[in-house]
């Protein structure tokens, strides 16, 4: 080997150097699955093969290039970013296990997180969103690439796209997808939080007064429903204007960062509107907004430390915000990403957790379910009859992204289970399962019961609902 005579070449062989000794140390500390959580999530993760689903070709939703040209879908290119967190706890809410995976093209295999003392994921160096990496460049209209950038050189990772600052070394590298509307939650949290201080009540009005537009006044708690059961834009940008309108868009990303749920943040949205959802600036990861919801369902005990070590428990939030948040999740609409309770049985779809669908969303005429002018095409009476558990929860959607999270309670009679759940992936419309190789549009545009989300997820919720019954069995 050519020894480095220059100070071109020592600054070649100490990154190697470098390089090397964070390869080591990242075998030395990256656990195999060591618990039994953890064995079950990476074992479903792996199983449902996301690297085989088909990609209907870059885009937006202004611009899904592809499907209006007539042209098949093919393989994805490379395995998708995907996180996977699962908090178990017990019937008073105190946890029993918890498992954090990552997917990723650096990760293909799937990943365990090693979790430090205060359940952090603190030996991972999040990256924001970056849609041109992960194409691996810019695309014009017709599906053509116009320029060209690496998933982590051309131009290299700076501490810039660093999510969580100070973690340049860190052994596990993950860049974390937008979370689309998942955030909402977030949202609803800090406003929550905001009720508890006292600064507003939930039967106040809040009067959306934009620019060109004739002002509109609801109570705070029509914008939050509307917001989480129907993920409603509108009533977010007002919920997200009204935050701003009171200077507390810095308190809610600082007090996410001083309960050590660092990756949770809202940034670069406009002050006007409420408008202005950039995918690089709105953050979160599946282990993060996992144990948000694990705060929003309360429970014995300390949960984890904050940032000065100080114990984070229940109390961060009140018994009547936590309930009304539960409440308001229970009737989420939307029941199509880690459950597919809205369409059960339809055709190339896949059973998740068997959760039951609020009444309010279900026609009594048909069974079926309709939410926001959709109708889902299934009647689902029977099927809801037999509804195993509670999903208190928030889906997200968008062309190229896809998440969920919740709560999960076992019905009265039903198998015991009690968790969180939670994933986060660039997994949205763009991407379908195989069946659809040969479609030149995409399966969220069929009329009836769309398919939005690549079955592979419920199917990995279905997965882990099995396996918390088992898990908890063995616990008792």
């Amino acid at each position: 080997m050519r020894i480095c005579n220059n100070t071109f070449d020592r600054k070649i062989y100490m990154e190697k150097k470098f390089a090397l000794l964070s390869t080591v140390l990242l075998c030395a500390i990256i656990a195999r699955a060591e618990t039994p959580l953890e064995t079950e999530l990476l074992n479903a993760v792996r199983a449902e093969h996301f690297e085989r689903i088909i990609d209907f070709g870059a885009g937006n939703e202004n611009r899904p290039v592809k499907a209006h040209l007539g042209v098949p879908a093919k393989q994805i290119a490379q395995p998708p970013n995907v996180n996977v967190a699962v908090l178990q706890l017990d019937a008073d809410g105190k946890l029993v296990d918890r498992a954090y995976v990552l997917l990723s093209r650096d990760y293909p295999d799937g990943l365990v997180v090693p979790l430090d003392k205060n359940l952090g994921a603190s030996s991972v160096r999040f990256l924001r969103w970056d849609i041109d990496r992960s194409n691996g460049g810019k695309f014009s209209s017709d599906g053509t690439r116009t320029s060209e950038k690496g998933w982590t050189n051309n131009p290299p990772l700076t501490a810039a796209d660093e999510l969580v600052p100070g973690r340049t070394n860190a052994a596990i590298q993950f860049m974390a997808p937008y979370p689309a509307s998942l955030f909402k939650s977030m949202v609803a949290f800090h406003v929550m939080r905001m009720i508890d201080a006292g600064k507003i009540s939930l039967n106040a009005e809040y009067s959306y007064d934009i620019a060109d537009a004739k002002p509109e006044p609801r109570k705070i708690r029509d914008w939050l429903d509307a917001m989480i059961t129907v993920s409603d834009n509108h009533a977010t940008s007002a919920l997200l204007k009204m935050l701003h309108d009171k200077n507390e868009i810095e308190p809610l990303n600082r007090e996410f960062r001083e309960l050590n749920l660092p990756t949770l943040q809202i940034n670069g949205t406009n002050p006007k509107n409420g408008l202005g959802w950039d995918t690089a600036k709105i953050n979160l990861t599946a282990w993060d907004i996992a144990r948000m919801f694990w705060l929003i369902d309360g429970g014995a005990g300390n949960f984890w430390g904050d940032a000065d070590g100080k114990p984070v428990t229940e109390k961060i939030l009140s018994d009547a915000s936590r309930a009304f948040l539960k409440k308001t999740l229970s009737e989420q609409g939307f029941n199509d990403c880690l459950t597919t309770a809205n369409f059960p049985g339809a055709k190339n779809v896949r059973a998740g957790i068997p959760t039951r669908v609020a009444e309010r969303w279900i026609n009594p005429t048909n069974g079926h379910v309709e939410v926001d002018g959709e109708d889902f095409g299934v009647d689902i009476r029977a099927a809801n009859a037999q509804a195993e558990v509670n999903f208190a929860h928030k889906t997200g959607l968008t062309f190229n992204y896809g998440s969920d999270a919740g709560i999960v309670t076992s019905l009265s009679g039903k198998p015991f289970r009690h968790y969180v759940i939670a994933i986060v992936g660039n997994l949205g419309h763009r991407y379908a399962d195989e069946v659809f190789a040969t479609r030149t549009n995409f399966p969220a545009f069929d009329k009836v019961g769309p398919i939005v989300y690549t079955q592979r997820i419920p199917a990995l919720g279905k997965a882990m609902d099995e396996a918390l019954i088992k898990l908890s069995a063995e616990k008792k």
